[in-house]
């Protein structure tokens, strides 16, 4: 840095409010400049002190310096500020009473120091720089509340900042509302920015099976902007301890995965048990796309039996696969492998049941819709085969399913095409015929002949058209309402012959030589005919001058004939009605109707509703607050008839919250079964805001887990908590 004093004395028997630049050329050729302002300026010949007083201000680089008054004594280089003082670097400053730097050592002290930090506020005694990343602090105080008289803070007589790397405090004490509640004999904070390396805070809590518990005690390492891992562990004081690791890697458009490794030691069995799943994604340079999952378990009961939530106490199945597809031009390659494991199998209750589903491999190719001719440039020339597409798809699969008692093995190679067409005829009819051509070699057939083959095709037509009407209104706020009528038929052809290596076979001898799996059927004879009837309602609102249009219901029908039956050729008539006047309300209706026995196969109904807004029932005795209460509440409601044999099924879903108070709100979620007149699950929350602070208390009740949760926390600093579990679990 430029000596103070040649800046100072260019401005020499100044007197007067100054603004001035110094620009010197230092001997590397590097230009430092300076600029300054004060309401006066004196200056001393003799020692080459210079003094500035009245609203001072002084630019470096990054670095502005306000204050009462500069003193700069040339001797001994040492620059002092008094009064307020304002020190600003890089966006981030910090004030104190006083600031005194030395020039040649580049060391500094600010005196009773504040200063604000992301979040946070802090003050110190005094800030000593050591060097430009050494600072010693002295009588630290942080917190995040913004309240005059912080209701919480952290305090360090002692305190070692390395900027842009770690502050190491000792000792540390947390205080709340001037009360010391947590001593700790030392500790790091990481004040690098973005992701850090460091120990995390565990939760401590208590169960009625597992009795004291203190989980997620860790440590997680930042290893750069692309990848981390997490290492924490579990200790239950009755029964188990757990180690988890999670490893995760992102590169944007490259890559990104997991990897979660989880071992457990419980006591009481003395069993060891693991866990691994995971799963990466890879883009190459060239389109070719990689995926891979894996989930493993060391027993089939192990995630019944380890898992905290319900839903991955219940989960049936292990999933594990790798995959390649990749693009040429139009044409896909997709190529698979892929196993399930079935975890809920029990050789008491069901004979013979599947332990597991393999694909090695699953292959596929395939060209989607491509025009059979090529469209004309002028418009006026298209002609109805320009409208004809056709598309081809190929599909290898091997099969290897395990049972308790038997295995199974099949592999065939599917090759299909479809060629369709779509006009309107007259303007208002819309005509869509197809024709399908598929065939499938296997590997053997049910009497254990090999390459086994089938050629066989079939056509269709679908004709549909709209038939609508509107109608003005000022019913609802509405403008306008529309129905349109949309009626559907579709007929189906496929005959009863199949080309075969002994030549033309009849469709019904297919099913004693080839064998069907995971999507490869043989070939069938039919005629049918499938029919619908949908009916819209829209309605229309213009609003300020703009027109926004919505469905407000639906209703459908459809049903379909088999026309190679001799009797009950048409299946059950089924109808759906949708009714979703806004945003509020939404009701669902569907059954089915048997014309033959006239009775009805299926019925539901399902309704939901929502509101929020302001609640002013207790607005005028509460005295609480100024304005009404903000509320949500959400009602949802399935009913089902119990049909062949099946049990009545009518089940409600409630969830409601209210803030009694700016600092208070209340929260209710249940699921009831009515036919039963039981709860299935119940939950009731507590929120109180206590300024930087909040309190959560929670009590759930189910058949499954039951007992409350408790946790104050700060709200900036989530991690700073204290919190009580006690379950069944």
């Amino acid at each position: 840095m430029i000596p103070l004093v040649l800046l100072f004395l260019s401005l020499a028997g100044t007197s007067s409010e100054q603004d001035s630049v110094l620009t010197d050329t230092l001997p590397e050729g590097e230009i430092e400049i300076i600029t300054y302002s004060a309401d006066s300026l004196f200056f001393d010949p003799e020692t080459g002190d210079i003094f500035l007083s009245g609203t001072t201000r002084l630019d470096y680089r990054d670095m502005t310096l306000k204050s009462d008054s500069i003193f700069y004594d040339s001797d001994n280089e040492i620059l002092t500020a008094t009064g307020q003082s304002e020190l600003s670097d890089r966006g981030e400053s910090i004030t104190g009473t006083s600031i005194l730097y030395s020039i040649g050592s580049r060391r500094g002290r600010i005196t009773d120091a504040d200063s604000e930090y992301d979040f946070g506020f802090y003050h110190g005694e005094t800030i000593t720089r050591i060097t430009p990343d050494e600072y010693n602090i002295t009588e630290v105080y942080f917190t995040t509340c913004e309240s005059d008289s912080a209701h919480y803070c952290f305090y360090s007589p002692m305190m070692k900042v390395f900027p842009d790397d770690k502050a190491v405090a000792r000792p540390i004490y947390l205080h709340i509302d001037g009360t010391p509640v947590l001593w700790l004999p030392y500790w790091v904070f990481p004040i690098r920015r973005g992701r850090q390396s460091g120990f995390t805070l565990p939760t401590l809590g208590q169960t009625t099976q597992d009795g004291r518990y203190l989980r997620n005690l860790g440590y997680y390492f930042a290893f750069s902007d692309y990848s981390d891992l997490f290492v924490r562990g579990d200790i239950m004081e009755r029964s188990r301890f757990v180690l988890t690791a999670t490893e995760r890697h992102r590169i944007r458009y490259v890559c990104n995965g997991r990897l979660e490794l989880q071992w457990r030691r419980e006591f009481e069995s003395r069993r060891d048990r693991w866990m691994i799943n995971g799963d990466h994604y890879h883009s190459l340079e060239d389109g070719t796309e990689l995926r891979f999952q894996g989930e493993f378990t060391s027993d089939r009961s192990y995630m019944e039996e380890t898992q905290q939530t319900p839903a991955e106490r219940m989960t049936g199945e292990l999933r594990s696969w790798a995959s390649i597809n990749r693009y040429w031009g139009r044409m896909s390659f997709q190529a698979a492998l892929d196993r399930t494991e079935y975890l809920h199998t029990d050789p008491d209750s069901i004979d013979n049941e599947m332990l597991s589903a393999s694909e090695l491999p699953d292959i596929r190719i395939s060209l989607p819709s491509t025009p059979l001719f090529k469209s004309p440039a002028n418009p006026d020339d298209i002609k109805p085969w320009h409208s004809v597409y056709y598309n081809f798809s190929a599909h290898y699969l091997s099969m290897d399913d395990r049972y308790e008692d038997t295995r199974t093995t099949n592999s065939g190679l599917k090759v299909s095409s479809n060629l369709t067409g779509s006009s309107r005829l007259w303007g208002w009819l819309s005509l869509s015929p197809r024709i399908n051509l598929s065939g499938t070699v296997y590997d053997r057939d049910q009497n254990d002949e090999s390459f086994p083959w089938w050629l066989y095709s079939s056509a269709g037509v679908s004709v549909s058209t709209d038939i609508y009407g509107i109608f003005n209104t000022n019913m609802f706020g509405l403008t306008a309402l529309r129905h349109t009528i949309t009626p559907s038929f579709s007929f189906n052809l496929s005959p009863d012959r199949y080309l075969a290596e002994d030549g033309f076979a009849e469709t019904d001898s297919a099913g004693g030589i080839f064998n069907t799996f995971s999507g490869f059927g043989i070939p069938y004879s039919s005629r049918s005919l499938t029919m619908g009837l949908q009916n819209r309602f829209e309605g229309k609102r213009i609003e300020n001058g703009r027109i926004s249009r919505f469905e407000l219901a639906s209703l459908r029908f459809s049903t379909s004939a088999n026309l190679e039956a001799d009797d009950r050729q048409f299946s059950p008539l089924s109808a759906t009605l949708d009714i979703s006047p806004g945003n509020t309300f939404s009701f669902r209706a569907s059954g089915s109707w048997d014309m033959y026995d006239s009775e009805f196969t299926d019925v539901s109904i399902s309704s939901s509703m929502r509101l929020s807004g302001i609640d002013n029932t207790l607005l005028a005795d509460s005295g609480f607050v100024s304005s009404g209460l903000p509320f949500n509440l959400t009602l949802s409601h399935y009913y089902r008839l119990g049909l062949q044999g099946s049990d009545d099924i009518s089940k409600i879903r409630a969830s409601a919250s209210i803030d009694i108070t700016p600092a208070w709100s209340i929260e209710y979620s249940a699921y009831y079964d009515i036919i039963g007149g039981t709860f299935i699950n119940q939950s009731y929350t507590l929120r109180r805001d206590i300024h930087c602070w909040e309190a959560i208390f929670t009590r759930h009740i189910s058949d499954i887990d039951s007992g409350f949760y408790f946790k104050i926390n700060i709200v900036d600093l989530p991690d700073i908590k204290i919190e009580q579990h006690i379950s069944n679990f």
